[in-house]
Order: C-alpha cells, then sequence, then structure tokens
C-alpha cells in the first residue's frame, strides 16, 4: 500500500502542476481525463496545499464571490512569509494561511504576525486533527480559524476580528507592480518628472509612506483586484472542478482557454 501511495503521490504531485495546464493547451488531440480519479485520491489520502488552495478557490471566489468582482493570489512574499491565498474583491481582503495535514505549525505565529502588516483579516485553514493544536497556539490572537472538514466543507471555528494596528507601508507597496505603484502614487501626488526611473521605487515608497495607512491599504488592494483577467470569469466555470485554480494562475487569454477546453471536452 505505501508503495501505491507513494507512486500516486508523485503522480498527483506531477500532474497537478502549470504544466500540465500548458501541455493540454498545446496538445494536438483530445487529453485523457486523468484529474477526475487522482483529485479523488487526493481527497481520500493526500490533501496536500493543492487541493486546500483548489477548495478555496472554488468555495469562495467562484461560489461565495464572484470572479467579476473578486481577483486571488497566492504565494505573496510578505516581509518573511509567503502567503498561501490572498483574495481581494469591492469590500474587503483577506489572507488564508493553509496548514493541511502534512504540515507543521512551528511557524505559525511568525505568519500570522507578517500577514498583519498588509491585511486586516488573516485566518488559517486547517485539518481538522489540527483544530485543536492550533486553537490552543492562537485562542488569543484576533486570527479566524476555519476547518476544511472530511466532507471538503469549510467550517468557521473562530472569528476574526479586524486589526489595523500592524500595517505598514512598505510590505503594502511592496505588494504592487512598478505600473501599479507608479499609477497609484502619481493620481495621490502628481508626476513628477525630475525623478529618473531607477529612483522611483524608493521615491514614490516615500510619498506613499504619507498617506494615512488605512487609505493606503484600500488603495493597494483597488490596485490589485484590477488584476482581475476578464476571460476567467467567463470560462472559469467551464473548468473542470479539479483544475479551476490551476487554470485560474496560469492567466489564460480567450484562446488558450478555447484550446484548453476543447482539449479536454474532445470537441471539434
Amino acid at each position: 500500500m505505501d508503495s501505491v501511495c507513494h507512486s500516486n503521490n508523485t503522480l498527483v504531485n506531477k500532474y497537478f502542476s502549470k504544466r500540465t495546464i500548458q501541455e493540454i493547451i498545446a496538445s494536438e488531440s483530445n487529453v485523457e481525463n486523468v484529474w477526475s480519479e487522482l483529485y479523488k485520491y487526493l481527497g481520500r489520502y493526500y490533501r496536500n496545499e493543492y487541493y486546500y488552495k483548489n477548495t478555496l478557490f472554488n468555495k469562495l471566489v467562484v461560489g461565495k464571490y464572484s470572479l467579476n468582482t473578486t481577483y486571488a493570489m497566492s504565494e505573496v512574499s510578505i516581509s518573511k512569509s509567503r502567503a498561501d491565498f490572498l483574495v481581494v474583491n469591492n469590500k474587503k481582503a483577506f489572507i488564508f494561511e493553509i496548514k493541511t495535514e502534512l504540515d507543521s505549525l512551528d511557524k505559525l505565529i511568525y505568519q500570522i504576525e507578517d500577514y498583519y502588516k498588509v491585511c486586516s483579516i488573516v485566518y488559517i485553514l486547517v485539518s481538522e486533527d489540527k483544530y485543536y493544536p492550533a486553537y490552543r497556539l492562537l485562542k488569543d490572537h484576533k486570527v479566524g480559524i476555519c476547518v476544511l472538514t472530511k466532507r471538503n466543507s469549510i467550517s468557521v471555528r473562530k472569528l476574526p476580528v479586524q486589526d489595523f494596528s500592524k500595517l505598514k507601508h512598505e510590505q503594502l507597496f511592496k505588494l504592487l507592480r512598478k505600473k501599479e505603484y507608479e499609477s497609484l502614487v502619481e493620481k495621490e501626488f502628481g508626476v513628477d518628472k525630475k525623478i529618473k526611473d531607477v529612483q522611483k521605487f524608493k521615491a514614490y515608497l516615500k510619498k506613499f509612506k504619507t498617506l494615512d495607512i488605512k487609505y493606503a491599504q484600500k488603495m493597494v488592494f483597488v490596485h490589485l483586484n484590477r488584476r482581475k483577467n476578464a476571460s476567467s470569469a467567463e470560462y472559469i466555470k467551464k473548468v473542470p472542478f479539479e483544475l479551476r485554480w490551476l487554470v485560474y494562475q496560469s492567466s489564460l487569454n480567450n484562446e488558450k482557454y478555447e484550446r484548453f477546453l476543447k482539449n479536454i471536452d474532445g470537441g471539434d
């Protein structure tokens, strides 16, 4: 059984990757559906980080909210940590730190402290067996705790409390791409043609730091939310739910979406 599990785990890690999406798009013929059974295996024996992220994406971004108003990011660098799942919509933003059955809680406190530098609402999403250890660790913190149940529902066991006190201008600023922070700062302060391109990051950050921190956070989230891919809202629900997070993260254009859907459906 162990050798079978190891083989399946290797196959799962290989298949549920962005490279697979590119291979499906590039294929000259219909692609055999192997993901459905592999995903069932994931749910029963190996609920890894992808499984958690894909569940969050399907239930929150596609289900509870809307692809038209909501943007999701993964592996977001914040100070010394990397946030697993950041959700931004027109009304709020929040981070999920994922701790699967396979993970340790050792770094959790430090990770959460980093996440509050950009988000006022932070959750952790854990397996059933990690709920009580996580609760004992976090009962006096403002972080929310959710459990991915054995039936794959997301159960909120501890509500988060908003905390703006730890927000940091620099960490918020670093979430933005160059064109985004240029747009934000120039709209707020105007264009200073004396600032050379190589000096912009440092000079624009200095200006950004003069903004009220809550307003600065709001403006950063507005710019992040503009990254939404219009094609995703139209196509993503046609994608098998097992592959949705992978496809979403691949930022496909309309042509590639069409090729992907054709190759998995066997259409002409």
